[in-house]
């Protein structure tokens, strides 16, 4: 999965998003040494932006639907599409389409009605700037399953366990997101926002990361920009669920060495979820005379 014969790395297709954020964010580009995903994971989906001016949609970043009603991605992707539109008229739309931008099919794309960032959100504060966020989709996605969260600690547990692991008994996590493809030599770039996926060794875990190979010396694929919001998960060898434990956020500029995913089994995450998101689609679905 990890080794491409065709694919030296991957490149954001985040277009104006990078103008807008390039001076508080380095977000992570679309996948790098990876393959297509097929419908691996069909509950991965792009975050698609408006562009009124040539009246056209183009990919913003990646992320996953947890819930029929909602798609979580990293705060840098929502604390930009927090500028398109108000509550319930956004520029914004999310598509589980292996092609980011084929509308053929009404069932794998919807509007959104929210979209809310975490409220300790502080990019580039490296040290934990809670670059978690959500969308809240106008229709509900009930024709493909939800991820499943990692639970509270899930990483910390199998680090003390000494289940994540690096070289001849390296601990692989699949890493999966939209972007622009960049091939050798550099710097023809193809810009086709399909969804990819790809394998990178666990390297380290910190308070509010998990680290992550993408040297493709090693045999290790990866993240880049474009893939900023997408998913990270850890298979569990026992059952052989995918389980999402880290949200794509940032790493090296060339995405040839390290990936950071923010990770989902903090408090930090799952507190957002529980107490600010939960809650408005609990209000937000409840009958009218509630």
């Amino acid at each position: 999965m990890r080794r491409s014969n065709t694919l030296w790395g991957r490149i954001l297709c985040l277009g104006v998003v990078l103008a807008l954020l390039a001076i508080i964010v380095t977000p992570a580009a679309a996948i790098t040494w990876g393959e297509p995903d097929g419908n691996r994971h069909p509950n991965v989906g792009a975050m698609l932006a408006y562009d009124s001016i040539n009246e056209q949609w183009y990919q913003v970043c990646s992320g996953t639907l947890i819930n029929p009603y909602v798609f979580l991605t990293a705060g840098h992707c929502t604390v930009y599409g927090e500028t398109l539109g108000t509550p319930g008229d956004t520029n914004v739309r999310v598509n589980f389409a292996e092609d980011a931008l084929d509308f053929s099919d009404s069932s794998t794309y919807r509007d959104v009605e929210y979209v809310i960032t975490h409220p300790g959100f502080n990019f580039p504060q490296h040290a934990d700037p809670h670059d978690v966020g959500v969308l809240v989709l106008k229709e509900p996605v009930n024709d493909r399953t939800p991820a499943t969260l990692a639970e509270l600690g899930l990483l910390d547990d199998l680090k003390k366990g000494k289940k994540l692991r690096q070289g001849s008994q390296e601990q692989d996590f699949v890493v999966v997101g939209y972007g622009g493809t960049l091939h050798w030599p550099p710097p023809s770039m193809v810009y086709e926002s399909k969804r990819q996926c790809a394998e990178s060794e666990y390297q380290a875990l910190l308070p509010a990361w998990l680290r992550m190979s993408q040297n493709q010396a090693t045999g290790d694929g990866g993240t880049g920009p474009g893939d900023s919001g997408g998913p990270a998960f850890w298979i569990d060898p026992e059952t052989n669920q995918e389980i999402l434990v880290g949200i794509t956020s940032w790493g090296d500029v060339p995405c040839v060495s390290t990936g950071f995913n923010y990770r989902t089994d903090i408090p930090q995450t799952q507190d957002f979820l529980s107490l600010v998101v939960q809650p408005l689609v609990d209000r937000w679905l409840a009958p009218p005379d509630e």
